[in-house]
């Protein structure tokens, strides 16, 4: 399995020099198999670049997996060079239950009002799915299971396994309210995320920033390192850099939550942060 980063960016877009090594677009990862089916998660402003990488003469067929319809998980599927193939199909899944339909979420920010093209004008095919949490699917080789995480939305974080290899995808998840045990308890989502080779975790807040952001659906450095360590996971991506956060300011941060983590007694976890173009190979 290959796991690409394409966008990891919370909120909003932020182009510029101060965010060039870790990349300034929102969320976007893309998912190989071995036979290289292609896995999406997400189209944040991330998918662009994606799509624009992909052989523009030729149909494409993808399943797109959506955590979530906030607008920094879905503003790039406009601008997804793909959608505007003739044959090409587009499987789209997301979470059942929120407040409006999968698709209805895409088709209004395409209304004309905001963009010149509907989506019932894309030439490509597109078939949208809405499941529940536990709800395990096949993509070729791959099995997806998705877990409720903890946002003001529902929101899926998607585990994908090939043969003993496992990649789970846990962001705009809070993990502090687990313990109102309202989408489950802490110890389901360390059990869905359990022995992952890879786990990428929203890491939006240092400790100091959460105090002010409790609520707004996202996670501390801290927590996304004590989760790994206790789902004993083999290496954890910090995702979903908070925009005002620099590149420097995103290593610094890193190095505090490490500092209190080892200070704490915590075990090792082997970490970086998530980046643009970075491919990992599991």
């Amino acid at each position: 399995m290959r796991v690409k980063f394409w966008g990891t960016r919370g909120t909003r877009p932020t182009p510029g020099r101060r965010t060039l090594r870790y990349g300034g677009n929102t969320t976007c990862i893309e998912v190989r198999d071995e036979d290289e089916n292609l896995i999406i998660i997400d189209s944040g402003s991330g998918i662009a670049e994606l799509g624009a990488g992909l052989n523009q003469d030729s149909a494409l067929q993808a399943h797109l997996l959506i955590t979530h319809t906030h607008m920094d998980h879905i503003q790039g599927f406009p601008f997804f060079s793909p959608a505007f193939v003739p044959n090409t199909h587009l499987t789209i899944v997301g979470p059942a239950g929120s407040a409006k339909s999968l698709q209805a979420a895409f088709a209004d920010q395409m209304d004309p009002a905001y963009f010149p093209v509907r989506l019932d004008h894309m030439p490509a095919d597109m078939e949208f799915i809405e499941r529940n949490p536990g709800e395990t699917f096949e993509v070729g080789g791959l099995r997806i299971t998705p877990h409720l995480l903890m946002h003001p939305i529902p929101t899926f974080g998607y585990r994908i396994d090939e043969g003993d290899t496992s990649f789970a995808f846990a962001t705009d998840n809070e993990v502090a309210l687990f313990a109102q045990e309202q989408n489950g308890s802490l110890s389901d989502l360390v059990r869905w995320c359990r022995g992952a080779d890879l786990l990428v975790h929203d890491a939006q807040y240092s400790r100091e920033e959460y105090k002010t952001h409790a609520g707004f659906g996202h996670s501390t450095f801290d927590e996304a390192l004590s989760l790994a360590e206790k789902a004993e996971v083999k290496q954890l991506a910090f995702f979903h850099h908070d925009p005002t956060h620099s590149d420097t300011e995103v290593d610094a941060l890193i190095e505090e939550a490490i500092g209190n983590h080892s200070q704490a007694g915590g075990k090792p976890v082997h970490w970086f942060p998530a980046a643009e173009e970075l491919e990992v190979t599991l």
